[in-house]
């Protein structure tokens, strides 16, 4: 009887898949956990120190029993459940408001093929490039352009209808990428309760107050996690003038006292820095040159998108989302 021959299995090769690693702002890291562990660290300081001044034993036996909080050890122990307590809260009622709204807008507001063919076609191409489970996507009736993700197993993308009007296909691939990478980064649940906290109304704050300083302390933060996105959709996309000019489009159509049509808009990004056309083209480009000059933090993020990808992480980064998309085509 012939022996049987075990055939050796080749080695499969290792699958590409691009990492928060590879796109993400250097530092980004490092300022969260400052932010985050330093809001804990000031209340166990501040625990420690009531429980060692005032309350007494176990950690200072000399306080005396006539002492206000002597033995009431649960002061402090309430100083140090309070972050986690309020961070539960605050991200409840931060989440459950922005839920509402997608419950109140009805099923007609889900994006699927039949009501939203190209960009429900759009959300799975980019999830399968960046290697996520692909959300939800809603588009909400408001007067006002935005855009926003959702954090959870039921992860979102949230857009409101002046947003599909203002772009067009290409622009709203730039926003959707973007949108996207929050949620592959984790960035989604911060930044909302960051965003909750600033603006909720001021008793909350008071009563919240661990996490309305941990929303302060996390500025920085959240402006490093939205240029992590913004590279997310060059990578994406790979034309960073694309993503620059979307950014500026959404900028302007956000801004009611911007007064710059889309028609001048769309001429001024198409024309570049050509002013010699006529007249009419160059006073558009002095209205959005003007805008533009005001905006700071516009221009330092068109100013990182474009360097991005001369650095060696943009250009490994672009690389290997080539190779992903090699594969998955």
């Amino acid at each position: 009887m012939a022996r049987r021959v075990k055939k050796r299995r080749k080695p499969k090769k290792e699958e590409v898949q691009l990492n928060l690693s590879d796109y993400q702002v250097p530092g980004e890291k490092r300022v969260y956990w400052e932010g985050f562990g330093g809001i804990m660290g000031v209340f166990l300081i501040l625990a420690y120190n009531l429980q060692y001044f005032f309350v007494g034993p176990p950690l200072h036996q000399n306080i005396t029993p006539d002492a206000t909080l002597y033995a009431q050890w649960w002061w402090p122990a309430i100083l140090i459940i309070l972050p986690p307590l309020t961070w539960g809260v605050a991200n409840f009622l931060a989440l459950r408001r922005r839920w509402r709204r997608i419950k109140e807008a009805g099923p007609g507001a889900r994006v699927l093929n039949k009501n939203h063919p190209k960009l429900k076609a759009m959300l799975t191409e980019q999830s399968r490039l960046l290697g996520i489970e692909e959300p939800e996507m809603y588009i909400l009736e408001d007067d006002t352009p935005y855009l926003f993700s959702l954090p959870g197993k039921r992860s979102a993308v949230v857009a409101t209808g002046p947003v599909l009007e203002a772009m067009n296909d290409e622009e709203l691939a730039v926003l959707v990428a973007r949108e996207l990478g929050h949620i592959k980064s984790r960035h989604s649940r911060m930044i909302i309760v960051c965003s909750f906290m600033r603006r909720t109304h001021v008793v909350l704050q008071i009563l919240l107050f661990p996490m309305w300083l941990m929303a302060l302390f996390l500025r920085g933060w959240v402006d490093l996690a939205e240029i992590t996105a913004d590279r997310v959709a060059i990578l994406v996309t790979e034309r960073p003038s694309l993503v620059n000019a979307t950014f500026v489009k959404l900028a302007v159509t956000a801004d009611s006292e911007a007064q710059i049509s889309r028609d001048d808009l769309d001429a001024y990004l198409e024309a570049g820095m050509d002013t010699t056309t006529d007249s009419a083209q160059m006073e558009r480009h002095f209205r959005v040159g003007a805008f533009l000059r005001e905006q700071e933090e516009l221009r330092d993020r068109i100013e990182e998108v474009t360097e991005f990808l001369r650095t060696d992480q943009g250009q490994e980064a672009l690389q290997k989302i080539r190779e992903v998309k090699q594969k998955i085509a």
